[in-house]
């Protein structure tokens, strides 16, 4: 009866509109039915609330997985950036990249590019052993085409079929070992040999350009020290190496290469000092040279060195080996992964000069267009050589 007047005092205050409530009143199965109603509805709600808890918990705990993938998603995707471009895509700067060496007509900006950069690089021509650079002037047989294009006026033309050849072949034979021409029985590299005379030239003559991070000296116009000023960089779009972003200081340095190795092979003769006995060596170099058609129909190579073994022995005995190779060391096949011709070749007095030690002063009558003979060289005068070398043959690589 306690419990039931405990119910009765809560209810006369809860519900509106209650009135005359008293201990005397007998009949309350309405108010308890009411109560009841009441308390299960509570529970229910109740109920509800706990479960909205729980699924709160775990929204909570699947926003939390969320945002953990989600960074280990951003860092994974920053995982796989590799290239200069991308990284300012990060940054919010968009800009695709231009492969510097792509032809002409894919890329027309970069016939502009590589005069320029030709250009500026026109002292590495003129450099031997790092000393200062000094001017040489050489006529028409300079080795640097790309510095000295006003050199040449023998017109554009169109290279050909690389494995056309323009000079007589030796005829392969396997038992042959051909000491004239240097050609030996199998013929590996008939098939990626430049034989064409136009078609090599091109590929001696030209180069490979770039760019290249360089931790700067001091700062410029042309330096960053973060990554948001390296993508807003003159040139951005020429590198794909990713910029360092250590924070240290970088410029975006531009540079030229010659597309393959040079090689140019001599005689060395000498006497034997203890034997008296007259011996002869192979002396092999590398030097940068070029190679062009002249008026006469000739092609000609053409190198400017110090006073060496190679100048001395080319210009005493006449004959001349010159190599050109290009090598992909990522190709399984070798006619792919080996390229490039042999060059048979003469000395070509009269086109040749030798100068003196300031690289300048040709010789009193060893100067181009004299036309000198071996025995006229006093070597004690000779500072430097422009040689001039007639191309007699070019024959596949082996």
């Amino acid at each position: 009866m306690m419990k039931n007047k405990f119910k009765l005092s809560v209810l006369c205050i809860a519900v509106l509109g209650m009135t005359a409530c008293s201990d005397d009143d007998k009949d309350t199965s309405g108010l308890e039915s009411q109560i009841k109603q009441l308390e299960q509805q509570n529970a229910e709600l109740n109920s509800q609330n706990t479960e909205l808890s729980s699924k709160n918990e775990s929204l909570a705990e699947d926003n939390a997985n969320l945002t953990t993938k989600t960074e280990e998603l951003q860092d994974k995707a920053v995982g796989y950036i590799s290239t200069f471009n991308q990284q300012c895509a990060e940054e919010g700067v968009m800009f695709d990249y231009i492969d510097p060496n792509a032809p002409a007509e894919e890329a027309p900006q970069m016939s502009a590019f590589a005069s320029a950069m030709a250009a500026n690089e026109c002292s590495s021509c003129h450099t031997y052993d790092n000393d200062d650079p000094v001017e040489i002037p050489h006529g028409n047989f300079g080795s640097c085409s790309n510095c000295h294009d006003g050199h040449n006026e023998t017109p554009p033309v169109d290279p050909g079929n690389p494995q056309d050849p323009t000079f007589p072949q030796p005829e392969p034979d396997d038992s042959l070992v051909d000491g004239k021409t240097g050609a030996s029985g199998s013929f590996y590299y008939g098939s990626s040999s430049f034989l064409n005379a136009d078609y090599l030239a091109q590929r001696l003559n030209g180069s490979i350009y770039n760019y290249e991070w360089v931790e700067a000296t001091e700062s410029g116009e042309n330096t960053a020290k973060t990554l948001k000023t390296a993508c807003g960089l003159e040139n951005r779009e020429f590198i794909k190496d990713m910029y360092p972003n250590d924070g240290k200081e970088y410029k975006l340095n531009g540079f030229n290469n010659q597309m393959g190795s040079k090689l140019i092979s001599t005689v060395s003769k000498f006497t034997d000092e203890e034997t008296t006995e007259e011996v002869e060596l192979p002396n092999v170099a590398i030097f940068g040279y070029g190679m062009k058609l002249e008026d006469n129909g000739n092609y000609y190579a053409s190198m400017n060195i110090g006073k060496n073994n190679t100048c001395y022995n080319a210009v005493m005995h006449g004959d001349v080996r010159l190599a050109y190779y290009e090598y992909s060391p990522m190709l399984s096949s070798k006619p792919d992964r080996n390229m490039g011709a042999r060059i048979l070749g003469t000395i070509d007095y009269e086109r040749t000069a030798l100068k003196g030690f300031d690289w300048v002063t040709e010789v009193p009558g060893l100067g181009a267009g004299e036309d000198f003979t071996p025995s006229d060289v006093d070597w004690t005068n000779v500072g430097s050589c422009s040689l001039v070398i007639k191309v007699e043959g070019i024959i596949p690589l082996g």
